[in-house]
């Protein structure tokens, strides 16, 4: 099912400058790694945004895809920076 193209106002959300940082990363990690991303682009763009706004936030880029209760306390944890341990294990980001 395909999924909605992010919005200008989804783009908003994050620092263009973080949002496009995270862009290079995401793409360098995945061809360094062997991690493969969302075959869907639309859906990587969603977590590229997530991953961004989580660094306007608090620093790190913490996986969008989880809740944290304590967001800052999760910050000062590698587990859910990108790339998760998730994602080092199973190549895969969502």
């Amino acid at each position: 099912m395909p999924v909605d193209k992010a919005s200008d106002e989804d783009r908003h959300q994050a620092s263009a400058a973080n949002v496009e940082k995270m862009w290079r990363f995401v793409e360098r990690y995945a061809a360094k790694s062997g991690t493969y991303l969302h075959p869907q682009r639309e859906i990587t763009e969603f977590l590229v945004i997530g991953l961004a706004k989580h660094i306007d936030e608090v620093g790190r880029p913490l996986c969008p895809c989880n809740f944290y209760p304590d967001i800052h306390k999760e910050a000062k944890s590698s587990v859910w920076s990108c790339p998760c341990e998730e994602m080092q294990r199973f190549k895969y980001c969502h």
